[in-house]
């Protein structure tokens, strides 16, 4: 028949090919009972004499229906069902009658009673007639038990029923919709708040009716696409509604949305709050608190009153403003308190506050702030308030003024940081000049020793015992230069050559010079910051830095466990920072870029006496022989034009921090006329490559005169000594065809080596110079790079640096 043939209703009925019998291991489970078949295929046959046969296994048919085949027939036949309701007979034969009659498949769902157990069933019929040749109508078909799919659809109901009853009773508007936003759920408590009926709502879009305020309306439209966008799973918003009558409400709506198994948007679900009492008296407090502080404003000072009963607080302006605090700030909490305080002198505010209560006597105290300032300095503030007791004399409330003192503060500092900074600035430059001219008068003692040293080793035989002890004279030499040259950095004096350094590199290439050991119970951690910017200084007085301010760290830490950390970074100075007076041991740097090195240790920390005099040449609290680290220290940074911040204090370790001024973008390097090896000339060699001709050697220090001569006279110099520069112009205008080199210091009483310099590069522009000096900062201003025509040789130095920078200035092998 024509309905059989419908497209795709023959593969819906036919039953899929047998599959081969999976093994026993993996054969899925069935019920306990084995008469459990998941839908049952039959044949029913209704004869033109109105007889009706039932074709289907009956075992199955007992376990479904409890029932027979046999018996189903009959039962067909005397229209005697045993259905659970008999009111749902009448349908159900007339379902049957119409199917036989137009030929059109049969479905329908039954409800019966099982005939042994007394159970209700339920069953899904589908089946398609033909006409039987015989005459009749026969069915080919299935029957299905959804006895427990009905089962659980009426408990699905009727705990829906109970949400929706639960809903209906609560303050809360429920509101479901779907993945479009149209209404799929309106609960009893929403047809009451907004005065629409759920029919009216349900299936239409929150805009299709005037459920939103119009002033609203773009930030509810715009907060449903980030819902239907999942932007915002669940959020919270209170706006403005219309009821039906027209009526404006204020509604709190607590939303979130459901996905389904796939992460589709399945439905939004809202539950809504009518807020509108609660909304309009706290605008109506809200006016009330505008008239107050208006009234107080007057004063041009925060007035603040506190109830000690409810705490409550009331002021003439924002509090959380005044004391810098977030704008969220609950000024009544005592976290809120506390952050207003600066926690050093939280204790005694707080003591202020008991003894007003208590005594009910006037306070006025002054006291930091516990937020900065803008510009990152200390904010301070002064409170003055009295007690209000009620009736029977109990503490009533608490009436005060504050007012914002951070002006007059930092006045007071500012010269309290000149005066201090001034008697410090006198000091280190005395023991500036001090050590300068230790230094300087040092250095030409250590030329005389090493020179007549190494001119001795070369009287020596070899393998004489000699050599052991001249060894010794070097090696006492050089360390006595070294700390001649911790002199000089501590008086600012040092030979400097600025470039861009990378304080990062700098800190991990030095790291082997830390000094700590395996076995130490040291560590340092070094904590770097990314994209650090390059510091304009000397690479060589930076590291001297680092290494010094690290083994100093470590060194305070002792024996114990400890670590000392070295970190990066970069900082802005605005001129206006807060902090002790006592933090900074330089001049204030100007305001700018800086980058900062930090050194931390977690030692015993310091006290003030001692912090006071760590920057002294020679004070040191290790043994004898220490002292001039940080006085390096200080002299490097304060050439560099940075600063110094210390921060210590017993039982918490001591910082130092270090702030080297940031290199600007396109800095050029800058270098000291110092070194270049392009020769204006070549003597002419003497017989076994000695050099020839006359040297000139002008130093105001006999010994040193001595030495140098001595060493160019060993190379083949014929040498002419002057002690001054006059005398050492009028030598060189004399013998000026036979001269090929000068050696000149650069300090002499009557004139300096600089201006000798200029005096011969007058007469002879390329003539060879090197300068000698163990005060190197002094005479080599304006001094610029010219070729290689003139080097610098730091005193104290060995003969055979003499004879080298002659070689490379003369340009010879």
């Amino acid at each position: 028949p024509a309905p059989f043939r419908r497209p795709g209703f023959f593969t819906y009925m036919t039953p899929p090919p047998p599959s081969p019998p999976e093994p026993a291991a993996t054969r899925p489970a069935t019920p306990a009972d084995p008469r459990w078949v998941p839908g049952l295929p039959f044949t029913a046959r209704l004869r033109p004499t109105g007889e009706f046969a039932f074709d289907a296994p009956p075992a199955d048919t007992l376990t479904l229906l409890e029932l027979t085949p046999e018996d189903l027939g009959r039962r067909f036949a005397a229209r005697d069902l045993p259905f659970a309701d008999p009111a749902e007979g009448p349908a159900f034969w007339a379902s049957l009658a119409e199917s036989a009659a137009a030929l059109t498949p049969w479905r329908r769902e039954v409800r019966v009673v099982g005939a042994e157990s007394g159970r209700e069933i339920w069953a899904r019929i589908h089946a398609v007639p033909r006409a039987d040749p015989g005459g009749g109508v026969v069915w080919a078909g299935l029957l299905v038990d959804v006895t427990d799919l009905k089962v659980a659809e009426q408990e699905r109901r009727a705990a829906d029923q109970q949400l929706a009853t639960h809903f209906d009773n609560t303050p809360l508007a429920v509101i479901e919709w779907d993945a479009e936003f149209r209404v799929r759920r309106w609960s009893g408590r929403a047809e009451q708040v907004f005065g629409w009926a759920a029919a009216e709502v349900v299936g239409r879009s929150a805009l299709d009716f005037a459920l939103i305020h119009p002033d609203d309306a773009a930030a509810v439209s715009e907060l449903m696409r980030d819902i239907l966008t999942r932007r915002q799973p669940r959020s919270r918003r209170v706006n403005r509604n219309m009821t039906k009558a027209g009526r404006t409400l204020v509604c709190e709506w607590y939303n979130s949305v459901l996905t389904d198994d796939a992460g589709a948007l399945a439905s939004i679900l809202s539950l809504t709050l009518d807020v509108t009492e609660r909304h309009e008296a706290a605008e109506a407090l809200a006016r009330s608190e505008e008239r107050l502080r208006t009234a107080l404003h007057a004063t041009r000072m925060v007035v603040w009153e506190r109830d000690l009963m409810t705490g409550r607080i009331e002021a003439s302006d924002d509090l959380a403003a005044f004391f810098g605090l977030p704008p969220d700030s609950d000024p009544t909490s005592d976290a809120t308190a506390r952050a207003a305080v600066h926690p050093d002198d939280l204790p005694r505010v707080r003591d202020e506050h008991v003894r007003l209560i208590a005594t009910g006597e006037d306070v006025q105290h002054e006291y930091r702030g516990g937020v900065p300032a803008e510009d990152g300095g200390v904010r301070w503030y002064s409170t003055r308030a009295i007690l209000v007791r009620d009736g029977g004399g109990a503490p009533l409330r608490v009436i005060a003024v504050s007012a914002d003192i951070t002006a007059r503060k930092r006045a007071e500092r500012e010269k309290e940081t000149f005066d201090r900074q001034l008697r410090e600035a006198q000091k280190l430059e005395s023991l500036g000049v001090l050590a300068g001219g230790l230094a300087h008068d040092f250095n030409n003692l250590l030329t005389v020793i090493l020179g007549n040293a190494g001119l001795t080793r070369r009287l020596v035989p070899d393998g004489s015992a000699a050599h052991g002890y001249l060894d010794h004279v070097d090696a006492a030499c050089h360390r006595a230069a070294n700390l001649c040259r911790q002199m000089l950095a501590y008086a600012g004096r040092g030979q400097v050559v600025i470039d861009r350094v990378d304080l990062n590199r700098v800190v991990r290439d030095s790291s082997a010079l830390f000094g700590v050991s395996a076995a130490s119970r040291v560590r340092v951690d070094f904590l770097p910051a990314e994209r650090l910017p390059a510091v304009a200084a000397d690479l060589t007085q930076v590291r001297q830095v680092v290494v010094n301010l690290v083994l100093n760290a470590t060194e305070a830490i002792g024996d114990r466990d400890g670590v000392v950390y070295v970190r990066t970074g970069v900082a802005t100075l605005t001129g206006r920072e807060g902090g002790p007076p006592e933090a900074d041991h330089c001049p204030p740097p100007p305001p700018g870029r800086y980058v900062y090195l930090d050194v931390a240790d977690t030692g015993p920390g310091m006290p003030a006496d001692v912090r006071a005099r760590i920057f002294e040449p020679f004070f040191t609290t290790k043994f004898a022989g220490r002292g001039l680290g940080l006085p390096a220290v200080l002299g490097i940074v304060r050439a560099h034009g940075g600063t110094v911040r210390v921060d210590t204090a017993v039982g918490r370790g001591t910082r130092v921090r270090v702030l080297w001024p940031a290199a600007e973008a396109k800095e050029s390097t800058k270098s000291p006329p110092t070194v270049s090896a392009l020769p204006p000339r070549q003597p002419s060699p003497s017989p076994g490559g000695r050099v020839t001709g006359t040297a000139l050697v002008v130093d105001d220090e006999m010994y040193v005169r001595e030495v140098a001569a001595s060493v160019l006279e060993e190379i083949g110099f014929e040498p002419l000594v002057a002690d001054g520069g006059e005398a050492a112009l009028a030598m060189f205008a004399a013998h000026r065809d036979a001269l090929r080199v000068a050696v000149i210091d650069v300090l002499m009483p009557d004139m300096g080596g600089g201006e000798v310099l200029a005096r011969i590069r007058a007469i002879d522009p390329a003539f060879p110079v090197i300068l000698v000096s163990g005060y190197p900062d002094r005479g080599l201003a304006g001094l610029t790079p010219d070729g290689g025509r003139t080097l610098f040789l730091q005193k104290p130095f060995h003969p055979e640096e003499l004879a080298n920078a002659v070689q490379a200035v003369l340009g010879a092998p």
